[in-house]
């Protein structure tokens, strides 16, 4: 899933929307999965419960956990979902 979440990511943070703040060894742009309903919280390990996150994004959303941060992050995931299923 973290792969997937990565790649639909394009090498953008799906919360900030900067470009990813490096390329790995691989020239991948560096992204970071993100649960956004935690796996230690009941969450799923699926497509539709994952997003690519830079590095500072992933540590707010571990840290403060915003409500308006997961509004938003719940509206790109309902987005990719629509395409999917169309």
């Amino acid at each position: 899933m973290a792969e997937y979440a990565k790649l639909r990511a394009d090498g953008f943070c799906q919360l900030c929307g900067e470009k990813a703040p490096f390329y790995t060894k691989n020239n991948k742009p560096y992204l970071e999965a993100h649960h956004l309903k935690w796996l230690s919280k009941g969450g799923t390990d699926t497509i539709d419960n994952v997003v690519a996150l830079c590095p500072n994004c992933h540590r707010k959303m571990h840290e403060l956990n915003d409500k308006d941060d997961i509004k938003k992050l719940k509206m790109v995931l309902d987005e990719y979902n629509k395409i999917r299923d169309y």
